[in-house]
């Protein structure tokens, strides 16, 4: 514990200017939707937003700050070799709980924010792409940590947990269904009038009609 202490030490106070930061933000994002959406589901959703660009600021902070004397970055590909000293003797734990923690609170939180992300495997392909990114930086900045691909791993697998134990409220925040509004239709007439001319045959105006229109035919 005191040497992970040591290692990311710097992270304290980094949480603690940028917490209250996210604190302050909560309540003016949330008075500004609720111009266009309920109170609890504004106060909600700013939360979870609040919270999402918080945890991505940390682990940004966390990636790129320096650890150790060692400027040099240390680059290890075969899988499984950075778990098995870690679970050994002279090893750390906190190395694999740190890992799988990582990106668990955004692969627990965006999928509540984004419709797209709401299938463990699209949440799985998206951590394996930040996790290889982050990597890739560690290790072209030369922060003196290790690039591993069980870290890859590891925070992959966190971010799909993590997506796994909030699946159940991914809808909880979505916008409610629109009421259909029953349009009343419009009373028809008891009698309507013809729509088409009336038209007297010619024989019928012959036999009837044409002593009347014409006297002086009697």
């Amino acid at each position: 514990m005191g040497a992970l202490l040591r290692a990311f030490w710097g992270m304290l106070p980094i949480s603690a200017i940028a917490l209250p930061y996210a604190l302050l933000g909560w309540p003016l994002l949330a008075a500004r939707r609720r111009r266009r959406m309920s109170g609890r589901r504004a106060s909600a959703t700013a939360a979870v937003d609040c919270t999402v660009f918080l945890v991505a600021f940390l682990v940004f902070c966390l990636v790129t700050m320096p650890v150790g004397g060692s400027a040099e970055s240390t680059l290890d590909l075969v899988p499984g070799a950075d778990v098995t000293a870690a679970l050994s003797s002279d090893g750390s734990l906190w190395q694999v709980v740190g890992n799988v923690l990582l990106l668990g609170p955004l692969g627990a939180l965006l999928p509540l924010r984004i419709r797209r992300l709401r299938t463990l495997l699209r949440i799985a392909l998206a951590a394996l792409a930040a996790s290889v990114l982050m990597e890739g930086t560690q290790y072209l900045i030369h922060t003196g940590r290790v690039t591993s691909a069980d870290d890859i791993l590891l925070n992959t697998a966190g971010a799909t947990l993590g997506a796994t134990l909030s699946r159940r409220g991914w809808r909880t925040l979505d916008a409610a269904p629109p009421v259909p509004v029953a349009i009343p239709q419009p009373r028809r007439a008891i009698c309507e009038a013809p729509t088409r001319t009336l038209r007297v045959p010619r024989s019928v105006w012959d036999t009837r009609y044409a002593a009347i229109a014409h006297p002086e035919r009697r």
